[in-house]
C-alpha cells in the first residue's frame, strides 16, 4: 500500500496493552495519541466527590472523588451557587467584582461534581474543575451555562451566522437549561448532523444528571470513551483521506461511530489486514524511536536539543554545520525558522507541557525576531493544546505555557534509570573509588566492627588495587580486616558493604 500525499490516520491497536493513533502527512509523522491500559487516562471522566479540606494558603480545596489521592481544585476553577462559569480577566484588565476566594465558596464536607483536567503524574493527584463539559463530534455540552458560543476558529461570518440560525432553530424546539459550543469540526457540516450530535449529549447529561442525584459520593458519574473513538471524535477533518485500522474490532465499532455521526465520511474506514506490522510499513516506528532522543537534527544541519527538568523544559537550538550563508544573521534567521517549525512538532508529538523556553540563536535585527516568533505562532495553531505564546526577549529567549493534561510520552513510556536515577550521569570509577575508601575510614572507627566487606563493580575493583598499600595501612592502624570482592552485577556507580563481628555476624549491611 503506497500513502499518496495527505493527511493520513494510522490506527495500531492490535496489541491488547497498547493503542497507537498516528497522524502523518506523506509519511512524515504529524501527530500521535498513545495510551496504555496500565496508564489510561482520566482527563474527561466525571465524579461526584467530597470536599476533604479547602486550604486558603493556596486558594485550592482537595477533593475525594474515589481515587488514591485527592483531586486538586483551583479556586478559578471553581463554580460558586449561583455563579456562572468563572472566566480569568483579560491582561491588563483587573477582575470585576470582588476578589473571589476558596474558603467562600467551597467548605469541607460539601459535594461538589467535577471533571478532571489533568492526569495524575508523580506525587500529584489529578486536577479537577467545576467547569463540568461534554465533548461530542460537533458540539460540546455546557450544563452550567444556557449560552450558544460558536468556535472562534470558524471566521466566515457567512458560516458564523448560518451556524448560530441552526442552533437557534435546534434550542427553540428543545429548550433546556444547558448551553452550547460549536465545534471548529461543525464549519461544514449540516443541520442534521448539528441535531443528531444535540440530541445525543443531551441524553447523556440527562443521564449523568439522574446517576448524581442519586449517587452517594464518591462516585463516577461519566467516563470518557476509548482512546480511538475519541481521537477520531476530536481529530477528525475532512482533510484526512483516510483511516487506518488494523484491528477487525476496533475497526467494527469505528464503522458504528461513523454510521451513527457522519455516515458520509464512512468509505474513509479501511481495515488492514497485511503481514507487515502497520507502523512498520509506513515507516513509523523509526520515527517514534527518534521521540526519545535528547538531539534533534534540522534538515540544513543544525539541531536542537531537549531537555525536561522539574520545573520545565529547556529547549536550545545550534547551528551546527549549516555555514552555507555568508552573513551570520542570515544564518541565525534560517536555523531558527528551521527550529521554530520543529519544536512545535516535538512538543505536539512529545506531549510537554508546562513552562517551555526556548533558546533560539542570537539576532541582532527585530524584523527577523518578529518572523521567527509569528513562525511559532503560526505553528501552535495546528496544536489543539491551549498554548500561551510570550514575545522574543532581548536575548532571542522565548517561552511557552503549554497545556498540560497528561503525562509526556517519556514519562508513559520509560522508566528512571536505575543507575543514573533519572539524571542522565553516573560518578565516574575515580569519584566511587575515593567514596570506598573515605567509608572504610568511617566504618573502620566502630569498635564493634572486626570485618568490613565492600562489593564493587569490576572497573572500581581494578582502580582500588592501585590503593592496596593504602588499604593495608588502614588494616593495620584498626586491627581489622577489609575484603574487596568485584562484581558483575553491581553497576559501576553502586557500593554495597557488609560489616561482621569478631564471631562472624553480620552486624548491619548499607549501599553507597
Amino acid at each position: 500500500m503506497i500513502v499518496p500525499e495527505g493527511r493520513w490516520m494510522l490506527v495500531n491497536a492490535g496489541e491488547k496493552e497498547e493503542t497507537r493513533i498516528a497522524v502523518v502527512e506523506g509519511e512524515r509523522l504529524e501527530d500521535l495519541h498513545l495510551e496504555r491500559s496500565s496508564h489510561e487516562t482520566l482527563v474527561g471522566n466525571i465524579y461526584k466527590g467530597r470536599v476533604e479540606n479547602v486550604h486558603a494558603s493556596l486558594q485550592a480545596a482537595f477533593v475525594g472523588i474515589g481515587l488514591e489521592r485527592n483531586a486538586f481544585l483551583h479556586v478559578s476553577e471553581t463554580v460558586g451557587e449561583g455563579e456562572e462559569p468563572y472566566h480569568q480577566p483579560q491582561r491588563g484588565r483587573p477582575p470585576r467584582g470582588p476578589k473571589r476566594l476558596i474558603q467562600n465558596l467551597l467548605r469541607a464536607g460539601q459535594e461538589v461534581i467535577v471533571q478532571v483536567i489533568r492526569d495524575p503524574f508523580g506525587e500529584k493527584g489529578p486536577s479537577v474543575s467545576m467547569e463540568i463539559s461534554l465533548p461530542g463530534r460537533f458540539l460540546v455540552l455546557t450544563p452550567l451555562t444556557t449560552k450558544v458560543g460558536i468556535s472562534k476558529k470558524i471566521t466566515a461570518p457567512q458560516q458564523r451566522n448560518q451556524l448560530r440560525a441552526i442552533m437557534r432553530e435546534l434550542t427553540d424546539e428543545s429548550p433546556s437549561n444547558v448551553g452550547f459550543i460549536v465545534r471548529t469540526s461543525s464549519a461544514d457540516t449540516t443541520g442534521q448532523d448539528l441535531k443528531a450530535d444535540f440530541d445525543y449529549l443531551q441524553r447523556v447529561w440527562n443521564a449523568v444528571e439522574g446517576r448524581a442525584k442519586s449517587a452517594r459520593a464518591p462516585a463516577t458519574l461519566y467516563q470518557e470513551t476509548e482512546l480511538v473513538i475519541r481521537t477520531v471524535r476530536d481529530f477528525f477533518s475532512p482533510e484526512i483521506r483516510r483511516i487506518v485500522v488494523d484491528d477487525p474490532e476496533v475497526h467494527r465499532r469505528l464503522c458504528d461511530f461513523f454510521d451513527t455521526v457522519m455516515p458520509r465520511f464512512r468509505d474513509r474506514l479501511e481495515l488492514y489486514d497485511g503481514s507487515m506490522p502497520l507502523f512498520h510499513k509506513h515507516n513509523l516506528e523509526s520515527q517514534l524511536e527518534q521521540l526519545n532522543a535528547r538531539t534533534v537534527n534540522l534538515p540544513s544541519g543544525g539541531s536542537i536539543v531537549i531537555e525536561p527538568t522539574e520545573g520545565m523544559i529547556a529547549i536550545d537550538v545550534n547551528s551546527g554545520r549549516l555555514v552555507r550563508e555568508a552573513n551570520p544573521e542570515d544564518l541565525a534567521l534560517k536555523t531558527n525558522l528551521e527550529a521554530a517549525r520543529e519544536i512545535m512538532r516535538q512538543l505536539r508529538l512529545r506531549d510537554l507541557g508546562g513552562i517551555i523556553a526556548i533558546d533560539f540563536i542570537d539576532m541582532k535585527m527585530e524584523r527577523h525576531k518578529r518572523e521567527v516568533e509569528q513562525a511559532v505562532r503560526d505553528e501552535s495553531r495546528r496544536d489543539r493544546s491551549q498554548m500561551v505564546v510570550l514575545p522574543l526577549s532581548q536575548f532571542c529567549l522565548l517561552e511557552i505555557a503549554r497545556q498540560k493534561t497528561r503525562p509526556s510520552l517519556q514519562l508513559v513510556s520509560h522508566d528512571p534509570c536505575p543507575a543514573c536515577s533519572g539524571t542522565g550521569i553516573v560518578k565516574n570509577v575515580e569519584s566511587v573509588a575515593l567514596e570506598v575508601m573515605r567509608a572504610l575510614k568511617s566504618t573502620l572507627e566502630r569498635e564493634d566492627i572486626a570485618v568490613v566487606e565492600a562489593r564493587v563493580s569490576p572497573d572500581v575493583a581494578g582502580y582500588l588495587k592501585n590503593r592496596m598499600e593504602d588499604l593495608a595501612q588502614m588494616e593495620q592502624r584498626h586491627k581489622k580486616r577489609i575484603h574487596l570482592t568485584p562484581t558483575r552485577e553491581l553497576a559501576s556507580n553502586r557500593v554495597e558493604f557488609s560489616c561482621y563481628n569478631l564471631a562472624g555476624e553480620k552486624i548491619f549491611d548499607f549501599v553507597r
